[in-house]
């Protein structure tokens, strides 16, 4: 095989394999691995990778895959899914996972793998998932969070085999922190939250801990009816001046004056996160917790809160935090900037949330696959949307029917052709069983992107589906043979429709497409030719898509 044809190879390849765009750097490797002799002219082989590389990247998915085909390359047999570790003390049929969410935001990515690794660890034992609403915080959480993640998870496929709440057990939170109050293990603290935090900085003890039992009992009545928000939360007695900041004597109750979404203004005083998910645990038989890194600290914590019980702890392991690159996570400032008008709300295109993904186009099957693919170790790694995207472009490619849509249009005549009232193209070039799109045709009215007649002005090209012109404003008609090398672009004539895109940079572009994609219904995918795959958000006034990647 001549250098050039081995070039051409792995260009395709990489090309197909990454979503249209090929990497001169990977094809590089790939040559070498082949036919390392020509190793000893790196600098002209570059050139000839890069000049290669860059005439495959103008060429649609389509058209690099049907020039693959040439090469005759051995299909790839799939790799097995990812296989989660086994777990530590686990039996079959005795293993009890959960995922304890705080409704105070719309799930992400983040949750979804949580969740995830948890249900099909429970799976895989044939053990139990549990879906706890950690909702112990009246003041952020809210019902459409409640039903953001119920819907969410359901969207993924997540099933539980029991649905809890942690503000359906106050009276049982009350009673264990009375039990300490007792015992001597905690007090009533009236410090001032900003005299809290210096002595915890300080490691410094306050006045209060040498309140009598009588004294934190009558206290610990009082926060319920007479001491106000912020005058009074009960601590735990450990240690001030312990290395875990989280360990000196923290709060595990406190005064929230607000009215919560399922228990009204029945209570005024809540536990902490750190005590109700140690008790809930417990009380819940959880066995096993696979959980973000950033609660790594908190382990110790609540290992001491149930050892106060003289409760066993369940098995608890951390994972790397998720994020994708440069995506906002955080509750707090994902309001915060929504609030700015910086983003358009919880469904931006911009974010990782379950209800973004879904609206731009990406599918449940190909999320679960790429979160599972992250695997479950502490190693933090970078993660970006090509990596999600790819595995979303597998699972959709084959079922996104084709379609034209031109950005950013100008007009051109064509000269010389025979006249025709319309063409026929494949809804997918692989699955000629679908059918075929009729597209009208005014040889006096055909639009193609502004950008391909700049660059292939005076060139022979071929119109998708139509034929070849020599293209300018007045584009000459020369021929309808098909040439393999020649540049193919799309177009739309007459009858076209006007259709609005939101990208994923929260930009509107809006644009003219054929027809056909009249007949489309609202959440549809579809893919169009050499701009991406894009999803009907809704029809009316007009056609709004929501592109989903290249």
């Amino acid at each position: 095989m001549k250098v050039e044809e081995l070039i051409l190879k792995y260009a395709l390849l990489n090309a197909v394999e990454h979503g249209g765009k090929a990497s001169s750097k990977a094809v590089l490797g790939k040559v070498l691995a082949e036919s390392p002799g020509l190793k000893k002219d790196i600098k002209g082989l570059m050139e000839k990778i890069e000049k290669i590389v860059k005439k495959v990247n103008t060429l649609s998915l389509d058209e690099q895959r049907e020039k693959l085909k040439e090469f005759k390359i051995p299909e790839k047999k799939e790799k097995e899914g990812y296989e989660l570790p086994p777990l530590p003390n686990a039996k079959v049929g005795k293993v009890v996972t959960a995922f304890p969410p705080e409704p105070s935001k719309f799930p992400h990515l983040g949750h979804a793998k949580a969740a995830l690794v948890n249900y099909l660890y429970a799976k895989k034992y044939k053990g139990k998932f549990i879906l706890r609403f950690e909702d112990t915080n009246p003041e952020l959480s809210r019902e459409e969070y409640y039903e953001a993640f119920l819907e969410g998870l359901k969207w993924l496929g997540i099933e539980w085999d029991v649905l809890d709440y942690a503000s359906d057990h106050l009276e049982k939170f009350y009673e264990y922190a009375e039990r300490l109050i007792k015992e001597g293990k905690a007090y009533v603290c009236s410090c001032k939250s900003s005299e809290i935090r210096r002595n915890r900085r300080l490691m410094k003890e306050c006045k209060c801990r040498k309140n009598t039992t009588k004294e934190n009992l009558e206290l610990w009545e009082k926060m319920f009816s007479v001491l106000r928000e912020g005058e009074a939360s009960l601590r735990l007695k450990i240690s001030m001046t312990h290395k875990n900041a989280a360990m000196r004597d923290p709060t595990i109750m406190r005064i929230v004056e607000h009215s919560h979404p399922r228990t009204g203004n029945r209570y005024r005083v809540w536990p902490t996160y750190d005590f109700a998910t140690a008790l809930m645990d417990v009380w819940e038989g959880v066995t096993h917790r696979i959980r973000s890194k950033e609660f790594e600290m908190r382990k110790e914590l609540q290992q001491f809160i149930q050892k106060c019980f003289g409760f066993k702890s369940p098995f608890i392991t951390e994972m790397a935090r998720f994020n994708l690159e440069g995506v906002p996570s955080s509750g707090r400032k994902i309001r915060e900037m929504i609030k700015k008008g910086e983003l358009l709300d919880w469904d931006d295109p911009r974010l990782t949330t379950l209800i973004a993904l879904k609206r731009r186009g990406f599918v449940p099957e190909a999320i679960r696959e790429f979160l599972i693919s992250t695997g479950v170790s502490k190693a933090e790694s970078v993660l970006t949307w090509d990596m999600l995207e790819s595995f979303n472009r597998k699972v959709i490619d084959p079922k996104c029917n084709r379609y034209f849509c031109v950005l950013n249009p100008v007009k051109i005549r064509i000269k010389g052709a025979r006249e025709i009232k319309e063409t026929k193209v494949k809804l997918h070039p692989d699955f000629p069983e679908r059918g075929e799109r009729r597209i009208p045709v005014d040889l006096d009215e055909i639009y193609i992107e502004r950008e391909d007649l700049e660059k292939l002005r005076g060139k022979i090209v071929r119109l998708i589906g139509l034929f070849n012109v020599k293209l300018n404003k007045e584009a000459n008609f020369v021929g309808d043979e098909i040439v393999k090398e020649m540049p193919k672009i799309h177009w739309v004539s007459k009858n076209n429709v006007r259709v609005r895109i939101l990208m994923p940079n929260g930009e509107i572009r809006e644009g003219i497409a054929e027809p056909e994609v009249k007949k489309l219904e609202v959440d549809e995918r579809i893919q169009f030719v050499r701009v991406g795959f894009c999803r009907l958000d809704r029809k009316e006034p007009e056609l709004f898509f929501y592109f989903t990647h290249k």
